[in-house]
C-alpha cells in the first residue's frame, strides 16, 4: 500500500505561460511528493515519486484545481523506472527537440490582484501601466514562438530589474516565470504625443491623454492587440467629428466604460450578460440600451436599439477611469474600414496622424494585432459575433486529422485556420480580404500560427468562388489547394464545434456564398456529413439588379421581387426611390441583365428593410437587417401566410411572396414595429416547417443555424421553441461566430475529411 513508485505525467493544452509549472510545484510539495516538473514541445511534463495514493490524488488535482488561464487538454500517466531519487521537488529549464504539442496562451483582462496592487499607494507596482502576472495580460500577441520564453516575446527587449528578477524566479510567486512581468523601473513607458508624434511633455501622459479626452479630442490610443480612436461618448460634437474623420458613417462604435455599475447606467443587463461583461476575455458586449437614454451621443450607435459596451482590460484603460471627468468613452478599433486594426507604430503614426488630435503610446511592441472580441446572448447563451482578443488562439476540434492543412477562409468577416493533429487553431479577425493590405494581414496570420505551433503547411484550403485574392494567393503558393463550398464550411464548423460526428440537417441562412450552379447561394437547407452536402431546399431566387449595387442598395432587391408578381404597379411601393432609378431598375429587370440571381436569406432581411423604409442605403455589412431586427416589436407575435412550397425541385421558401405581403400590411396602415415583428415570425415559421420536412427526408434530428443571419436574436427566439416542438433538436455556434468568421474552420475540418477519405 505504502510502496514507492514513480510516474511521468505530460499535461496537455494551454499549460505554458499561465503559472501551471508553479501550480505544480506548490500542489506537490503541500503532497509530499517529489519529483520536477519541465516545460517541453509536448506540453508540461511532470515527473513524480511518491505511494500510489498520493499520487493518484496529485494527478486528479492536476485538473481540477489548475490555475484560472490553464486550458488542460489532455493528462498521460505512465508508470516509470525508478531511475531518479528526487530529494526534493523542483522546477527545472524548459526543453525543446521534439515537434510541438503545446498551446498558444490567449490575451486576458487584469486581474484582480494585480489591480488591486496597481491602486494601492504602497505597492511598488502602483499605477504601473504594465502590471501583470500569471493570471493575466498579454500573451497571444507578445508571443512570437513557443515554447512560451521571455526571449520569444516582444518583452525581450527590457531588463528585469533586479526585484522582478527575484519575483520571476521564486516558485511561490505569481509572478514566477511570468514573461511580461516588469515594473516601473524596467518596465515599458508611455508617452503621449500630438498627432505628428511630437512628445507632449508639459503633463504626465495619462494626465494629459484624460484632458484631451475631457476637452473633446480624439485620441489614438496603444491596447493590447492594436489601437484603438477614442473620444467621450457624451459628446455629439466629438462621436460625429470622429465618424467624420474616420470615414464611418453609421456604424456602431463600442464604448468603454469603468465598470459594470457604470454599464447598468446605459443598458438593461441581465445575468449572463454581466459574466461577458466581467469575464476574462472582456469582450464588446451587445446590450439593449436604456430606453430614452440620453447620456450617451445618439451618434454612437444610429438607428439602433442596442450598445456596445466593454469593460477595462488593460492597466491603462483602468487609470483612464480614475479620473471623474470621464465616464464612457467610444473605443473603436483605429482601421480604415473593413481593414485589419493597425497594431505598429509606424503604420499608427503614418495613418491615424489626419484622424487624431494625439497618440498615447508606449515602446512595448504588438507582435500579433488582435481585435476585440463581440458577443451577444442569443436564446439565454453567450454567441460570438467577433472571436479575437481573449478567445484566440484556443483550440477547436476536428474529428479527423488536420495536420499541416491551413485555411483561408472568406472575403468578408476573415479568419484563418491552421490544423495541427485533430487541433483547429482559429485566428485573430481579419476583415474583408478585398484589398494587398488584408491579403498581407491574412498570410501573416497564417504565417505565424503555423511557425508558432511548429506546424509545416501541407496544402491550403479556400472558397471554391473562381475569382477572389484569396483564391489566387493559395494557387500561386505551388502547393497543393482544396475547394469548400462556402455554405458546407459554414455546417461543417457548426457540426464539428458542436462534435456532431453523423451527418446533419444544415439551414444556413447568409448573404453571399458562391454555389454549384455558379448563382448566389445563401438561404439553403441542406443535409451535411464533413465530405459532402445535398441541396434540399433554398430560397426561391431574388435578382439583384445592379449586383453590387442593389446590395449596398436594397430598394432595388425589393422593387425587383414585387414586379415579379406585382409587374409595373411595385414602383409604388418605394415612394422614396427616385424616379430615374425605378426606371433604370425595371429596364434591368425586364431585360434580365445585370441581375445576377440569389437566394440569399441576408437579402430578403435587406429587401424588407427598405421596404419598410427602415434602412434604405446600407453603409456596413448587415445593417439593413439589423436596423429591422432592433425596429420590431417583440410583443408583436402575428404572421403572414406561408411562403413555403415543395415540388421535384425540392423545397423552396418564397421571398418575393412575403415581401408582397408586407407591402398588403404597409397599405393597410400596420405600425412599421408590428410589420417587422411579423416579417421575423414568418421566416421561423417557415424555416421550422421546411425544416420538418427535409429533416424527414434526411432522416436527421439534429438541425444546425449557421450563418450570419441567425446573429439576429429575435429570429433565433422565434425559431427555437418551433423546432423542438416538431422534434428536432437545434443546435447553435457557441464557440465560433455563425458568420463568415467561422468558414475557415469549416473549411478546415472538410479538408481533414476529405483527405481520409482519399486514403
Amino acid at each position: 500500500m505504502n510502496e514507492i513508485i514513480c510516474r511521468t505525467i505530460t499535461v496537455k493544452g494551454t499549460v505554458q505561460g499561465v503559472g501551471y509549472r508553479p501550480f505544480v510545484y506548490r500542489l506537490a510539495v503541500e503532497s509530499g511528493i517529489k519529483g520536477d516538473v519541465i516545460n517541453s514541445d509536448l506540453g508540461v511534463v511532470i515527473r513524480v515519486m511518491g505511494n500510489s495514493e498520493s499520487l493518484d490524488r496529485f494527478v486528479a488535482a492536476l485538473t481540477r484545481q489548475s490555475p484560472p488561464l490553464a486550458g488542460v487538454r489532455s493528462v498521460d500517466v505512465r508508470d516509470s523506472p525508478l531511475d531518479f531519487l528526487p530529494r526534493a521537488f523542483t522546477i527545472a529549464h524548459s526543453s525543446s527537440g521534439q515537434p510541438l504539442e503545446i498551446d498558444i496562451a490567449r490575451d486576458t483582462a487584469v486581474c484582480p490582484s494585480c489591480l488591486a496592487e496597481m491602486l494601492d499607494p504602497s505597492n511598488r507596482r502602483y499605477l504601473h501601466p504594465f502590471i501583470n502576472c500569471t493570471d493575466c495580460g498579454p500573451r497571444y500577441t507578445i508571443i512570437s514562438g513557443l515554447p512560451y520564453d521571455r526571449p520569444k516575446t516582444t518583452m525581450s527587449a527590457f531588463e528585469m530589474c533586479d526585484d522582478c528578477r527575484r519575483e520571476y524566479e521564486d516558485p511561490a510567486n505569481r509572478r514566477f516565470h511570468a514573461q511580461p512581468v516588469c515594473c516601473n523601473t524596467c518596465g515599458p513607458k508611455l508617452k503621449l504625443t500630438d498627432a505628428s508624434g511630437n512628445i507632449l511633455a508639459a503633463t504626465p501622459p495619462l494626465d494629459g491623454a484624460v484632458g484631451m479626452l475631457a476637452e473633446g479630442k480624439i485620441l489614438a490610443i496603444k491596447s493590447l492587440g492594436g489601437y484603438h480612436l477614442a473620444c467621450r461618448a457624451d459628446s455629439s460634437e466629438a462621436v460625429a467629428r470622429l465618424r467624420m474623420r474616420k470615414r464611418r458613417e453609421e456604424k456602431p462604435f463600442a464604448i468603454m466604460v469603468k465598470n459594470s455599475s457604470a454599464a447598468q447606467r446605459y443598458a438593461t443587463i441581465d445575468a449572463s450578460e454581466l459574466t461577458l461583461l466581467e469575464s476574462p476575455e472582456r469582450p464588446i458586449v451587445l446590450l439593449s440600451a436604456l430606453v430614452g437614454l440620453t447620456e450617451i451621443a445618439p451618434e454612437v450607435a444610429p438607428g439602433l436599439p442596442t450598445l456596445g459596451i466593454m469593460l477595462p482590460y488593460t492597466p491603462v484603460h483602468h487609470m483612464l477611469f480614475l479620473d471623474q471627468r470621464l465616464d464612457a468613452v467610444v473605443m473603436t478599433s483605429a482601421n480604415i474600414t473593413d481593414q485589419p486594426i493597425i497594431y505598429d507604430d509606424s503604420t499608427a503614426f503614418e495613418t491615424l496622424g489626419p484622424v487624431v488630435d494625439g497618440f498615447l503610446t508606449h515602446d512595448r511592441a504588438i507582435h500579433m494585432r488582435n481585435d476585440d472580441s463581440i458577443v451577444r446572448v442569443v436564446a439565454g447563451k453567450p454567441m460570438l459575433l467577433r472571436r479575437s482578443r481573449g478567445y484566440v488562439p484556443e483550440p477547436l476540434p476536428a474529428l479527423h486529422n488536420v495536420n499541416g492543412l491551413v485555411a483561408l477562409g472568406g472575403v468578408l468577416k476573415s479568419t484563418v485556420a491552421v490544423g495541427r493533429y485533430t487541433d483547429c487553431y482559429l485566428s485573430h479577425f481579419i476583415g474583408s480580404v478585398e484589398t494587398t493590405q488584408t491579403l498581407d494581414a491574412m498570410a501573416l496570420a497564417a504565417s505565424h500560427l503555423s511557425k508558432t505551433l511548429g506546424v509545416a503547411t501541407q496544402a491550403y484550403v479556400c472558397d471554391m468562388h473562381p475569382n477572389s485574392f484569396v483564391s489566387a494567393y493559395a494557387h500561386a503558393t505551388g502547393l497543393p489547394v482544396v475547394k469548400v463550398q462556402h455554405h458546407h464550411a459554414h455546417a461543417s464548423a457548426c457540426m464539428a464545434e458542436n462534435e456532431i460526428t453523423a451527418g446533419a440537417l444544415s439551414i444556413v441562412y447568409d448573404g453571399t456564398g458562391y454555389g454549384d450552379d455558379g448563382n448566389i447561394w445563401g438561404g439553403e437547407i441542406l443535409h451535411t456529413t464533413f465530405t459532402g452536402y445535398n441541396r434540399l431546399g433554398h430560397l426561391s431566387y431574388l435578382r439583384l439588379p445592379g449586383g453590387d449595387e442593389a446590395i449596398r442598395n436594397p430598394g432595388r432587391i425589393a422593387l425587383a421581387a414585387l414586379h415579379s408578381l406585382l409587374g409595373k404597379k411595385a414602383a409604388e411601393a418605394l415612394p422614396w426611390m427616385p424616379d430615374d432609378e425605378k426606371s433604370a431598375v425595371l429596364d434591368m429587370v425586364q431585360a434580365d441583365t445585370s441581375c445576377p440571381l440569389s437566394s440569399g436569406m441576408g437579402r430578403l432581411f435587406d429587401a424588407a428593410s427598405a421596404l419598410l423604409g427602415i434602412c434604405t442605403r446600407r453603409t456596413y455589412e448587415g445593417q439593413p437587417a439589423i436596423m429591422l431586427e432592433g425596429a420590431a416589436d417583440v410583443l408583436e407575435t402575428g404572421a403572414y401566410g406561408s411562403p413555403l412550397s415543395i415540388d421535384e425541385n425540392g423545397i423552396s421558401i418564397d421571398g418575393a411572396a412575403l415581401l408582397c405581403e408586407v407591402y398588403d400590411d404597409i397599405k393597410a396602415g400596420t405600425p412599421v414595429p408590428r410589420i417587422s415583428a411579423r416579417f421575423h415570425t414568418t421566416i421561423a415559421q417557415a424555416t421550422a416547417a421546411a425544416a420538418t420536412i427535409a429533416a424527414q427526408q434526411c432522416e436527421c434530428t439534429n438541425v444546425c443555424l449557421t450563418g450570419g443571419v441567425f446573429q439576429n436574436a429575435l429570429l433565433v427566439s422565434r425559431l427555437l421553441p418551433l423546432l423542438m416542438q416538431a422534434g428536432l433538436l437545434p443546435i447553435l455556434h457557441r464557440r465560433t461566430p455563425p458568420n463568415d468568421e467561422s468558414i475557415s474552420y469549416g473549411q478546415l475540418v472538410v479538408a481533414g475529411a476529405r483527405r481520409i477519405l482519399q486514403k
